[in-house]
């Protein structure tokens, strides 16, 4: 049974016109967010948050309203009010295959079953153990966030659907007195509630220290032009923060160039570069078997070979602008926001390369692994490295620090030239942000890529 009682009545009696559509969207969520920082632990929260929203598209306009009350009765009536009264524009929704399964099976060590005192005490070790494993680390952080979050959806077209949504997340970042600039080491986990990845991450510490204290002596990476060896992690960001965000449909929307820059048959990368954004797998934090329009995801296959073939991720407004189907990508990051095209899982598919033969091929480079940041503004990227290597006529040396790689979205899909024969298919902390809704989570699988000719600055 919905929490709204399952009746279509919430829609009859709030005035809609015969064609305009309705749904309203319920959420119970419970999160634990724990912080250590300075000498041990900074703070313990646990936390629940629930509330309704209900969107509104019709004839007269469109509109959307939330509250952090249940009934969702009120709620209704005030986005079927404002439809009318804000001359917000008309919309329409293209048909969709509706989510009709159970739900999936939960797998894995769930987060909400391990006791707090349990997390406390494991965490709390990390930290400890960061602070005390060489006198030149000078801090760290431990941040770690689980959520359950229960949905609900009732549509006036009469789809009904519960789905629950949960998500972990560990950063653990380690500080060394670099001089002039602090260094850092870090460690990035993440699953869709599995508990268990957050295990055993000792000698994932160690690294970090290891990382941070090394630094120090690393000389700043002179800037030019790099061939870099990105690493599964950092690749998956990558094609992330590239044709992902780029294949979102509302950014087509009145964007001719864009529209003509992914056009369907047009050639972007080497012929061994296939990229497809897809529903993903259970226990992932990308998992997304149903959106948040009650829509069944289906994988979309972005590039083929280099070439473009379904450019857009729809929900059912864009997939109606464009008369294209709706692909289940209809996100929002709670019941405080309206559902938008998102990314779930990207996935770049694997090539026939190893990362010697990469390495090997290239004379003045970067081997990059992992990731602290990344940006778009669909025209160029930026992103930080967790961790780089020079490379020198075909072997690994040293560290270098400050590294910036940068470069126009669409070049960098020509600069690709070998890929990896093992696609990466972990979780990291790293999450999406967009028009405020921060941070949904998001999954990537990749392998090991090579691009020629990057753009490396300091910072």
């Amino acid at each position: 049974m919905l929490l709204t009682g399952g009746s279509p009545a919430l829609f009859r009696e709030v005035g809609l016109r015969a064609d305009d559509y309705a749904e309203v969207r319920l959420e119970r969520a419970r999160t634990v967010d724990l912080v250590w920082r300075g000498d041990g632990l900074e703070s313990s929260v646990t936390s629940r948050d629930e509330g309704c929203c209900a969107r509104v598209i019709g004839r007269s306009g469109s509109a959307f309203a939330s509250s952090t009350a249940m009934d969702a009765g009120p709620v209704l009536r005030r986005a079927a009010r404002d439809a009318v009264e804000l001359g917000c524009a008309a919309g329409r929704l293209a048909a969709h295959r509706p989510y009709r399964d159970d739900r999936p099976g939960e797998s894995g060590e769930l987060a909400e079953t391990v006791g707090l005192a349990e997390k406390m005490e494991l965490l709390g070790a990390y930290h400890a153990a960061a602070l005390a494993a060489h006198p030149g680390v000078t801090g760290a952080l431990v941040y770690y966030r689980e959520s359950v979050a229960d949905v609900e959806l009732l549509t006036s077209e009469g789809t009904g659907v519960s789905y629950r949504r949960r998500d972990l997340t560990l950063q653990i970042t380690v500080y060394a007195d670099g001089g002039a600039a602090r260094t850092a080491g870090s460690v990035s986990a993440g699953s869709g509630g599995d508990f268990s990845v957050v295990r055993g991450l000792a000698p994932d510490v160690e690294a970090a220290v290891a990382t941070a204290v090394d630094l120090r002596a690393a000389p700043v990476v002179a800037p030019g032009e790099y061939d870099v060896v990105c690493d599964g992690p950092l690749a998956g960001i990558w094609a992330h923060e590239t044709i992902g965000h780029l294949a979102e449909a509302d950014h087509h929307l009145g964007d001719a160039p864009l529209q003509r820059s992914l056009a369907p048959g047009r050639r972007l990368g080497p012929p061994m570069l296939t990229i497809t954004d897809h529903p993903g797998r259970p226990g992932a934090r990308g998992f997304v078997p149903v959106d948040d329009e009650g829509t069944a995801g289906s994988p979309v296959e972005l590039l083929r070979d280099g070439v473009v073939t379904r450019p857009r991720l729809h929900d059912r407004s864009t997939a109606a602008a464009f008369h294209e189907d709706p692909t289940g990508n209809a996100r929002a990051l709670n019941f405080r926001h309206p559902p938008l095209p998102r990314l779930r899982t990207i996935a770049i598919a694997p090539g026939a390369a190893s990362e010697e033969e990469m390495i090997g091929g290239v004379a003045r480079g970067l081997l990059a692994r992992g990731v602290l940041g990344g940006q778009t503004d669909r025209a160029g990227f930026t992103f930080l490295p967790a961790e780089c290597r020079e490379i020198r006529d075909g072997e690994v040396r040293g560290r270098v620090r400050g590294v910036v790689l940068s470069g126009d979205v669409l070049g960098a899909f020509a600069a690709i030239d070998a890929i990896g024969r093992e696609q990466w298919r972990g979780d990291t902390s790293a999450s999406c942000g967009k028009q405020g809704q921060n941070a949904l989570p998001v999954s990537s699988w990749a392998p090991t890529l090579r691009l020629r000719g990057i753009r490396v600055t300091s910072g």
